[in-house]
């Protein structure tokens, strides 16, 4: 069982860095181009967030399984992925949504090197 969820864990590792850096150049350009963020771009972002729950969720199963990382900066780092996009919401503007666009834009870049960091400590 410790396998499958390890494979898992390690295939939505690679589902949310792809998915992050997606975010980041999605909302980066429409920033650039002077738009507001679409709504396809807002499902993405909850695609986004609802990815990394669920790897959060299969990492604490590898966790009480006996599988720990090598490094604790691994749990900080995966709390640190969940946390952020409702961080970054927060400074979003009902009154600008290019700004909105450019704020998850730099949320995706910042996750982006968090997933990456945190495989540096599994």
């Amino acid at each position: 069982m410790t396998s499958a969820l390890l494979t898992l864990h390690q295939g939505l590792f690679r589902a949310g860095v792809l998915i992050t850096l997606i975010v980041a150049l999605w909302g980066l350009v429409t920033w650039l181009r002077k738009q507001p963020a679409s709504g396809g771009y807002r499902s993405t972002l909850v695609l986004t967030e609802a990815l990394f729950v669920l790897q959060a969720l299969v990492g604490i199963g590898l966790y009480l399984s006996g599988r720990r990382p090598h490094d604790t900066l691994h749990l900080l780092y995966g709390v640190l992925l969940i946390v952020t996009l409702p961080i970054a919401a927060s400074y979003t503007s009902s009154h600008d949504k290019r700004r909105e666009a450019l704020v998850f834009g730099i949320a995706g870049l910042f996750m982006t090197g968090l997933a990456i960091r945190a495989l540096t400590t599994a």
